[in-house]
């Protein structure tokens, strides 16, 4: 009740409530309020505006409202009844010594003859409750207070009229007291609580101002103030009780809907209700309940709600049952608590909620709450934890799962401070192979084997999983580094066993690199940083071995990680720079060729060889920029040099990987204004590990350009022979480690015999690499080798100009070369 915003407004309301009540502000000239500030009044002020029955609700709502103000009247009829016949009891008979009789008996009669007609209206209201009331009864009820007023304002004039002063004085008393009695009992309808005020203080005070007894005024200045206290009152309460009023069936109408959705919630298969009393046992079993539980209604409102929750044996029920229970007994309010229950023979899983119950008193009744069956659900997200946890294909742990154990593991080692979690990362040797040449059924099926192997040596000792591809971890507690070392070394044997798939066998092996927990503030990323070092140290120390991880490797990184930031300035600054190799042929000894070779000169390190920066630059993304910036500066110079018969550029496996490839070589020769048929592109074995799929497809794009393509290092791999048959190549480079055997071991001449031989039969021309004593110049010249490269005719140089001054010798005194004498022969062999 905001008194200070709506003062005019109020006491323009209580004034017309007293002059004329059935008159409202609004429709006095008297106002002046616009249309908008009119609604603004009745929307601020609606409980006080009705319950002086100004039409500021629908007409619905103000029926109820003066229904509620008559019946609250009706409820203290009795009460009024019986002050209203003791009052005029004791005035007759004090009446009838100072009065006539007649008039005396008279005035109670008719005091009794209203308080007969307001005892039959009570009575009434007791068998037909008013619901609903229009204007009039409000109007009547005025009218009521009006009559009833005047019979007790007679009391004050009668003894004026006397000028008896001890009457003077009872008969103010007992006019203020009804005055009084009379206000508050019409409260809740302000119109005849003013009316029944305004008749019987008037009276009152005229009967005492004109009376001629001392101090009159004590008692007048009584009588005011306790009319003003009665108006203030009976206002306040007429507004709180509409307020009240109004609120309850607010509260009604949120109660309707709740009960209404309730039942439409009922009335789904997934959601009940369920209650219980004090003692815990469900009461009020509804038949969505009864159809939830597979139990009947006896056999449910014989049990508590923790008895279904303890019906299912299940590690996940048990939890539930335990935190419904503790809920319970300490009277405690819960929420989508997931419990098992045995419905049939069948587990079943529900979200219960729950809140306590309590009386006005505040004591506790029992449980109300919700229940849904939320078992597809919880089927569905087991599903999506095993699938998001589990790798599909070998059964084992994936990835994220094996990152939180081991995240659990190791919080568990810190706080025990104890240093034994050692993790483990597995890569398998020579996969790739087994997908290539067996597809990659066959390919699944060895892992699916690799894995049971590894689960067969890891149970009970680490946790295992596979990271994808032929990848594997593995985290455990081992007291010492020994006993990681043996693991590790066992992990290594177990797969050196042959792996039968189908009607084949495959050998493979595995690499292991292992890092133990030591530092107090390691994490798992930690861990796997380590291990990764350590495997990568494994793989380039020649595979199939376990290596543990050490501090100098994490310097060796750092160096790396220098190294390849150095590198990327070299490129972006020109600090790289290409040299020109002469390769010759055999027969004649003139330059026919030259291979392009990257060189960077470090400012504080030095030469760094491409054994070193190659791999650095794959490893950092830099390698397919670096190797078109070669190719197209390689084509540029070897454009204005037309003598040179074609220049050979190597190709690494992370540019032949490149899905434009073909175009990009397109767009460099195009740029450049080099010929394809000048340009020779020299790739290795490795290029087929790892892109065998669309390995074909390029190299027919790249000869369609007229560009020739080099098997490079032939005779290092295991399957040299099977590429020469699957794809076409024009040449063979005979790898430096077979020219270094000449002189010193006949098995080297003979295997480069045999792949001379070989070649000439496929058609190749046929490089030997690695030159550099005039001995080998002489064994591969007679052997029938096409072109030889080497130190012995020359180093590189960055001026393709100058690469054809080679050492001069007499090539007609020595032995004569069996090398085709053209290339043609060469051509027409392999037609």
């Amino acid at each position: 009740m905001r008194l200070s915003a709506h003062w005019k407004t109020m006491l323009q309301v209580i004034f017309l409530a007293f002059v004329h009540p059935g008159r409202q502000i609004w429709a006095s000239a008297r106002h002046s309020a616009t249309g908008k500030s009119r609604q603004s009044l009745k929307t601020s002020m609606q409980p006080f505006l009705l319950a002086f029955g100004y039409p500021v609700a629908g007409e619905d709502v103000m029926r109820r409202v003066r229904a509620a103000q008559i019946s609250h009247v009706l409820r203290l009829t009795p009460v009024m009844i019986a002050g209203n016949l003791i009052n005029a009891a004791a005035l007759a008979v004090v009446g009838l010594t100072i009065l006539p009789s007649v008039y005396v008996l008279g005035w109670a009669l008719l005091v009794v003859a209203v308080m007969a007609q307001m005892g039959l209206r009570w009575h009434k209201s007791g068998r037909y409750p008013i619901e609903q009331a229009s204007a009039k009864v409000i109007a009547r009820a005025v009218h009521h207070a009006t009559i009833l007023s005047a019979l007790w304002a007679v009391v004050p004039i009668a003894a004026l009229a006397v000028g008896d002063v001890q009457g003077i004085w009872i008969a103010s008393i007992v006019t203020i007291g009804m005055i009084c009695g009379g206000a508050f009992a019409l409260a809740t309808v302000p119109q005849a609580a003013f009316r029944w005020l305004v008749v019987l203080y008037t009276v009152s005070a005229v009967s005492l101002a004109v009376a001629n007894i001392d101090q009159s005024w004590i008692l007048i200045a009584l009588l005011t103030s306790f009319a003003v206290i009665i108006v203030g009152s009976s206002t306040s309460t007429s507004w709180l009780f509409t307020s009240h009023f109004l609120s309850e069936g607010e509260l009604r109408q949120r109660g309707d809907l709740i009960a209404l959705m309730m039942n439409e919630i009922e009335d789904k298969d997934s959601d009940w209700f369920w209650e219980t009393d004090i003692g815990g046992n469900l009461k009020n079993v509804s038949s969505r309940f009864v159809s939830a539980s597979g139990r009947s209604v006896n056999s449910l409102q014989a049990m508590r709600l923790t008895d279904l929750a303890f019906s299912l044996s299940h590690p996940d029920a048990q939890d539930g049952y335990s935190a419904l229970d503790e809920a319970i007994t300490e009277i405690t309010a819960f929420r989508d608590l997931e419990i098992g229950v045995d419905v049939d023979g069948e587990a079943r899983w529900w979200a219960v909620s729950g809140t306590p119950a309590f009386d006005e008193r505040g004591y506790f009744t029992g449980y109300r709450g919700v229940a849904s069956d939320i078992t597809e659900m919880k089927v569905a997200n087991a599903l999506v934890t095993q699938l998001a946890e589990q790798d599909a294909l070998t059964g084992i742990g994936n990835r994220n799962w094996f990152l939180k154990q081991a995240d659990l593991q190791l919080a568990a080692q810190l706080e025990k401070r104890a240093n034994t979690l050692t993790l483990f990362l597995i890569d398998l040797d020579n996969f790739k192979v087994v997908n290539d040449t067996s597809g990659h059924a066959a390919g699944d099926d060895l892992l699916i084997q690799v894995a049971e192997r590894f689960r067969s040596i890891s149970e009970g000792r680490t946790l295992l999983a596979r990271f994808g591809g032929d990848e594997f971890a593995a985290v455990g507690e081992f007291v010492s580094d020994q006993a990681a070392e043996v693991f590790a070394n066992e992990l290594v044997k177990v797969t050196r066993k042959p792996f039968k798939v189908g009607k084949r066998e495959f050998a493979i092996g595995a690499t292991v690199g292992f890092s133990r927990l030591r530092k107090t503030n390691s994490r798992v990323n930690d861990l796997m940083r380590e291990a990764d070092i350590a495997l990568y140290k494994a793989k380039e120390g020649g595979r199939g071995q376990a290596i543990a991880f050490a501090e100098e490797m994490e310097r060796e990184v750092r160096e790396r990680r220098e190294l390849e930031a150095d590198l990327r300035e070299a490129f972006e600054t020109d600090g790289l720079t290409i040299e020109f190799q002469p390769i010759v042929e055999a027969r004649s000894g003139r330059v026919v060729s030259s291979e392009v070779l990257v060189r960077w000169q470090h400012p504080t390190r030095g030469e760094v060889v491409p054994d070193v920066f190659i791999p650095i630059a794959e490893h950092a993304g830099l390698i397919l920029p670096m190797g078109m910036w070669v190719l197209k500066k390689a084509c540029k110079v070897a454009a204005q040099w037309p003598d040179l018969e074609t220049v050979a550029v190597n190709l690494s496996a992370v540019q032949f990987m490149d899905p434009n490839l073909v175009e990009t070589v397109s767009d460099v020769l195009m740029e450049t204004g080099f010929s394809g048929e000048r340009l020779v592109l020299e790739i290795t074995e490795s290029v087929f590990l790892k892109d065998i799929g669309s390995a074909s497809e390029k190299l027919d794009g790249l000869r369609d350009m007229g560009i020739k393509i080099a098997l490079d290092d032939f005779g290092t791999g295991y399957s040299s022979l099977l590429y020469l048959r699957n794809y076409n190549f024009d040449k063979i480079k005979i790898d430096k480690s077979f020219v270094d055997e000449i002189g010193e071991q006949s098995e080297g001449l003979a295997i480069i015999a045999a792949i001379i031989a070989l070649a000439h039969n496929l058609g190749l021309e046929v490089t030997a690499e690695g030159v550099e004593r005039q001995f080998q110049v002489d064994a591969l010249r007679t052997l029938g080798c096409d072109t030889l490269q080497g130190y012995y005719f020359g180093r590189p140089d960055p001026n393709p100009m100058l690469i054809g001054e080679i050492r001069n010798e007499d090539w007609d005194d020595r032995a004569p070369s069996t090398a085709p004498e053209k290339r043609s022969a060469v051509e027409a062999a392999r037609e």
